[in-house]
């Protein structure tokens, strides 16, 4: 059994050595099949660096003559129709107004050529609407007589509405008053006229016309209100904003009393 591991170990040791002289001075034999068959054939490929070309230039754009990029119009909205009676409504909820006011007030000013609607709420004026003139006739000045083409001056009522009135509708002015009345009498005046109206329509000759539509609002709101409960105050010009100089010339000396009269009774309607 000694000699078997020792005969073995020699065997071994020839063996590598028979290996190792044999990958040392054996090249020539064994190295043309191991780069057969043992290795990785690599393909080289050659890059050649080659000059870019430049691109093509854009196609030169035309500075005069801008593009024009067409667009669709947006849809506007409709606008809003509403029938007298609805304006009239949205004009008494702008001011406030849960019901229909107990008192009203028409301020009409001839030099502003203006209708101005108050309403009385819990003792405070509230401005419900402003209704233009569609047409004017005179001058600044009171009425004094028939066919002078004059809108009164003074504080005055309504005596009725007429639902079938030529300019569509039309609510009487009561002139004359008893102020002018009395100052008629003074200056020995008679026929002073009469059959003053607000109304429709776009005519007058010494009424105040507001056109169909407003004249349709107004005549419903003092339907409702009450022709008893309407104060109507005829001026020049607005006392608020401005002043009538009354020159010595002047042929009627109780002028400047009728208009103090008329500032006094415009000082509560303020717009706030």
């Amino acid at each position: 059994m000694k000699y078997l591991l020792i005969h073995f170990l020699i065997f071994t040791i020839l063996l590598f050595g028979a290996i190792a002289l044999f990958y040392l001075y054996g090249k020539n034999i064994w190295m043309p099949y191991y780069k057969k068959y043992c290795t990785t054939q690599i393909q080289t490929v050659k890059v050649i660096d080659k000059e870019c070309q430049p691109c093509p230039a854009p196609p030169e754009c035309n500075q005069t003559e801008p593009k024009i990029v067409e667009k669709e119009c947006p849809i506007c909205p409709k606008p809003e129709i509403l029938t007298p009676k609805q304006k009239l409504f949205r004009h008494l909820a702008d001011s406030n107004f849960i019901c229909y006011p107990k008192k009203l007030t028409l301020i009409g000013l001839k030099y502003e050529q203006q209708l101005e609607v108050w309403g009385e709420d819990k003792g405070e004026q509230h401005l419900i609407a402003t209704y233009p003139f569609t047409a004017f006739s005179g001058i600044l000045g009171p009425k004094c007589k028939e066919g002078d083409r004059q809108i009164p001056e003074g504080i005055y009522g309504i005596s009725y509405l007429n639902p079938n009135s030529k300019f569509h509708l039309s609510m009487r002015i009561d002139y004359p008053n008893a102020f002018d009345k009395k100052m008629a009498k003074r200056e020995g005046r008679t026929n002073l006229g009469g059959d003053i109206m607000i109304h429709g329509s776009n005519r007058t000759v010494g009424c105040i016309p507001i056109g169909d539509e407003n004249i349709e609002q107004l005549y419903f709101l003092a339907e409702k209100v009450g022709i008893q409960n309407i104060k109507v105050i005829l001026a020049p010009v607005d006392f608020r904003k401005m002043n009538v100089n009354i020159t010595k010339a002047n042929k009627h000396p109780w002028l400047r009393e009728l208009y103090n009269k008329i500032k006094q009774e415009m000082k509560p309607f303020t717009s706030k």
